[in-house]
């Protein structure tokens, strides 16, 4: 029997039959900017939807095929066009998104109207032609509702698809409005019940080992463990794995994920011990339970890269011979933790005692060390009895007294276990579980080791780590290593994710590439790693701050930036979080669970949808967060950053206002009626306080004139217009006596201008009118809002006279024309 016969095995051959085709990367690439649903509850990525329902679907269909005893290889047709219906089946979403045709349903027309624009997601490249009726018959077969009248009598060979298309659709829609739990309840409808399993977990505080135990999980459900598949996995959360198959024995499961983790983190990661040219620690060496010949090859490469690179004197080793890597465990143990200095062959003692007379004691282990490498010829009688001796004590060291992998094994497999709560001094300061381990991680760590916690008294020297902690530090720190990301250093962590279900199509790897961290305006190469590994998130280790011309604020808004741009063009949802800091799924698309003040006030702590909501979906009256704005907001505020040659532009606009991004773009650019930006903006988002303050403009005209000479005389008007508001206002006027007021001093401001012309009490009073329904509307109308906003509200009124002054004709005639006439 081969592997395609099995379920699991026939699922992974789908899996790299269908990855092996551009059609998983086009529907990324063209869907993943717009919203699957209208529901703020159900907030995905289309593209997220379409592939979790392709999944679903092809793995359903994958399993009960092989079940039934037919050959993959023979079903590839079927593989096919499965997958592209389910790629296709919300069509009418994606014309209506992507192109602006409104289409009511899966119709025929939706179909033109998606291969006339060029057929984004590539189907005809990976189906090939002639399947177009073939399609259009499932996808309307694929919801319930959809009016399908249209493919009646359609002579298609793929009938018993639409089933598969129904399953991946519902589930996927069940999952997404439900959790996993609905998802599971719905697939159990479909298919056998005793043969749909939901795998019940407990999520670990650690995200890092959270995600590897999820992947490791459903590899060893998968069979991919080397050891006997129970089935095919139809997708997971962070705390559940659903899948098509038997049932199982959970220790035996337990213990399956428990040596197939040990093996790939070994693999995955570097694991290391802390050295320097004075001091060594095992590090997280202790607490793994790791082969001990493992552990002592680590330790080798430790000390390989310590003395090529030279250190504290010694002169970089261009060649280390390899028969000497067995010994350096050894020496660790012997010179720096037992600290020997006497040593039973006299030639040896006497290399050492000249070394420690010229070097002292602090320089000595290390060059004694490499004295013994350069003499390795001489010496290696020596260190074989040394080996001997000193290997037990070593592997007794290195044998941990808890193992950290078994430890948090058991943490995710028993969620009825309850949790210890030691007292507050026996605490890991950072998960709360018991913890004996001193937490010395030196100065060159995420977390410094003498930093504040509220878990250690004032008068202690260390916070305790528990081993499940010092393990997960570890695989971040080499994470950060892999990203060129500095621990001595304001670190963050973003979490990128589909949804909180992901489909089990083996996407991509489990790191995000090309992020460019000190860029302010080129987000660079934003492209993403793709292969057969499946995490539950993807995590992005980066720095704040790091940046020469760029304080740390301003820095983080440039990170934001590029994170959002990323998930938009992905379909993916970002988390962004500080370390060690548990990861959970949200609703919404981009989080920033650490904001400052300055992001919360422009409102780019958060986006709750990819794009706007439709127009028929009543947004009461609250203005809309979506990335497209967000990102709209930034690329107009890096460009006036830019033009203006600021370094800290996002720390120079107050908050997202038609009057505050006016002002902003007046002070900082030349010709702010050019910036094409800023008014593609307003228009979009600030719309009717724009054509409110347009109207104030126009009016302005009608009185004063079109200016074309400087600012002063563009606002004059205006400016007299605010004055006496705040001078009527402080005289505590009533409303009626101020509007005359007002209206007077107006009209006589514009009256006594030669270049103004004949200005009328009429238009003095429209203008008036204008001016004080934008304030009110804007709640502006008020003395001390007034003169907080007064320089802002020229500004504003500068650049909407700019925008009309070249293109108003005004109903009547201007003051200038009825003079000249």
């Amino acid at each position: 029997m081969t592997d395609q016969d099995t379920p699991a095995g026939a699922a992974r051959y789908a899996h790299e039959y269908l990855l092996g085709t551009p059609l998983v990367g086009n529907v990324l690439d063209a869907a993943g900017e717009y919203d699957a649903k209208t529901n703020p509850e159900e907030t995905t990525s289309l593209a997220a939807h379409l592939i979790n329902a392709m999944t679903i679907g092809v793995n359903a269909f994958v399993y009960t095929a092989v079940n039934g005893g037919r050959d993959m290889r023979a079903l590839e047709e079927e593989l096919e066009v499965l997958a592209a219906a389910l790629v296709l089946h919300d069509t009418n979403k994606y014309v209506q998104e992507a192109y602006g045709v409104d289409v009511d349903g899966n119709t025929r027309e939706a179909f033109e109207t998606y291969f006339e624009h060029g057929d984004d997601f590539g189907i005809e490249e990976f189906l090939g032609e002639g399947y177009r009726d073939d399609l259009l018959y499932l996808v309307q077969r694929t919801e319930l509702k959809e009016d399908s009248r249209e493919t009646r009598g359609t002579d298609t060979e793929f009938v018993g698809l639409d089933r598969y298309c129904r399953l991946g659709d519902q589930v996927a829609s069940v999952i997404l409005r439900e959790g996993i739990e609905g998802g599971y309840e719905t697939l159990s409808r479909k298919v056998e019940d005793d043969e749909v399993h939901l795998v019940r977990l407990n999520a670990v505080e650690q995200p890092v080992l959270n995600n590897e135990l999820v992947g490791r999980t459903k590899e060893a459900i998968s069979g991919e463990d080397g050891g006997e598949g129970y089935g095919v996995v139809i997708g997971s959360t962070p705390n559940r794995v659903l899948y098509l198959g038997n049932d199982f024995n959970r220790e035996t499961l337990q213990t399956r994920v428990q040596e197939h983790l040990k093996e790939s983190l070994v693999e995955s990661y570097s694991f290391s011990c802390k050295l320097n040219w004075n001091s060594f620690d095992y590090d997280i060496l202790a607490e793994v339970a790791l082969n001990p010949e493992q552990k002592e090859d680590l330790i080798a490469e430790e000390f390989r890269e310590l003395l090529h690179a030279g250190t504290a004197g010694v002169e970089g080793f261009e060649r280390i011979p390899e028969e000497f890597d067995q010994y350096f465990g050894v020496l660790a143990k012997a010179v720096y933790i037992d600290g020997q200095s006497e040593f039973s062959d006299p030639d040896v003692q006497a290399a050492y005692d000249d070394i420690y007379d010229e070097q002292g004691p602090q320089k000595v282990k290390v060059h004694f060390i490499a004295h013994l490498v350069r003499q390795f010829n001489d010496y290696q009688d020596f260190l074989e009895d040394l080996a001997v001796e000193v290997r037990p004590e070593l592997y007794a060291d290195l044998e941990p007294e808890t193992d950290a992998i078994a430890t948090v094994v058991d943490q995710f497999f028993d969620a009825t276990k309850p949790a210890q709560l030691p007292s507050k001094e026996e605490m890991c300061f950072l998960c709360g579980s018991p913890a004996e381990t001193q937490y010395q991680k030196g100065l060159s760590a995420i977390y410094r080791t003498q930093e504040f916690s509220r878990r250690v008294p004032p008068h202690e020297k260390y916070k305790s780590i528990c081993e499940v902690c010092n393990l997960e530090y570890a695989l971040l720190a080499d994470r950060c290593d892999r990203a060129g990301v500095n621990l001595n250093s304001n670190v963050g962590i973003a979490y990128y994710y589909f949804d909180e279900f992901l489909g089990d199509l083996h996407l991509f790897g489990g790191e995000l590439v090309g992020f460019e961290q000190d860029e302010t305006l080129d987000l660079g190469d934003t492209s993403i790693q793709k292969n057969l590994t499946s995490p539950q998130y993807y995590i992005q280790p980066f720095r704040f701050g790091s940046h020469p011309a760029m304080g740390e604020k301003n820095h983080r808004m440039v990170v934001v930036r590029q994170l959002m741009q990323r998930a938009q063009e992905t379909g993916m949802k970002v988390v962004l979080g500080r370390p060690f800091a548990r990861f959970d799924p949200v609703k919404k698309v981009f989080v920033d669970q650490d904001a400052i003040r300055e992001q919360e006030i422009l409102g780019l702590d958060e986006a709750t949808r990819f794009g706007p909501l439709p127009a028929f979906v009543n947004r009461d009256d609250e203005p809309e967060s979506h990335l497209r704005r967000a990102l709209a907001l930034h690329k107009l505020i890096a460009t006036v950053g830019f033009e203006s040659g600021m370094s800290n532009p996002y720390l120079q606009l107050d908050q997202d206002t038609f009057h505050s991004l006016t002002d902003f773009v007046v002070r900082n650019v030349d010709e702010p009626s050019k910036l094409r930006e800023l008014e593609s903006y307003l228009d979009t988002y600030h719309h009717q306080q724009y054509m409110d303050m347009q109207t104030v403009a126009e009016r302005g005209i009608d009185l004063f004139g079109k200016q074309f000479d400087s600012k002063y005389k563009k606002t004059k008007i205006f400016r007299e217009a605010i004055d006496a508001f705040l001078s009527g206002k402080s005289q505590r006027m009533a409303d009626e006596e101020l509007l005359e007021y007002v209206e007077a001093q107006v009209y006589a401001a514009a009256d006594r201008e030669d270049y103004a012309g004949y200005a009328t009490p009429e238009q003095a009073d429209a203008f008036v009118d204008a001016l004080r329904a934008y304030l009110e509307e804007n709640d502006l109308y008020t003395l001390k809002k007034l003169s907080d906003w007064e320089n802002a509200l020229v500004n504003s009124y500068l650049y909407a006279f700019e925008q009309v002054v070249y293109d108003y004709e005004p109903n009547e005639m201007s003051a200038a024309e009825q003079s000249a006439n």
